[in-house]
């Protein structure tokens, strides 16, 4: 564990960001392997072609305590995600999570998605220094997870390029869908 730690500490925010959505690929494939996660994948893998806010607001359609917030579709799209959450994917998620989860924030698939979710707030209006402890801490909140299941951590080595000496610690954009083990 400590050297992936040490592996840890060195990638960028982009990289962390990254190695978070293989974490949380490597939780659903193994512990709901009869559910299609595909959608969700998606959703994970945008997020780092575009800026920050733009990916987080993106992703946040997974998130079933988002998406069980309202009664129904229209609500759901109108207050949770203005507008922007079309009724196939709201159709798509809600029998995906179907018998996991009605959104209740203490269930253990809502607190895994939530974990980008904290990840970006963490990092929202600051620089990678302020950034640096509170992200890792989150990734060590997704690790403990896996270990719950005795599932084995992914290799950072598909990561390893993105580096903390990337755009201040922030970063590249990068098309990581190559990442995906479910896409």
């Amino acid at each position: 564990m400590e050297k992936l730690e040490q592996e840890l500490k060195t990638l960028s925010l982009t990289g962390r960001l990254c190695y978070l959505f293989m974490c949380i690929e490597k939780y659903l494939i193994l512990c709901y392997p009869e559910r299609e996660w595909v959608l969700v994948a998606k959703r994970c893998w945008q997020w780092t072609n575009v800026y920050w806010d733009e990916g987080c607001d993106i992703y946040s359609v997974v998130v079933p305590e988002f998406l069980f917030e309202f009664d129904d579709y229209e609500k759901t799209n109108k207050h949770a995600f203005d507008g922007k959450l079309s009724q196939k994917d709201y159709l798509e998620l809600t029998n995906l999570y179907a018998g996991l989860t009605t959104g209740n924030s203490e269930d253990e698939i809502n607190q895994v998605l939530m974990l980008p979710i904290e990840f970006n707030n963490e990092c929202e209006c600051t620089n990678f220094d302020t950034a640096d402890i509170p992200t890792l801490k989150i990734l060590y909140k997704m690790l403990h997870f896996l270990s719950l299941h005795n599932i084995s951590f992914p290799s950072v080595n598909s990561v390893q390029n993105m580096t903390v000496d990337q755009k201040n610690g922030w970063g590249n954009f990068i098309d990581s869908e190559y990442l995906s083990v479910i896409i």
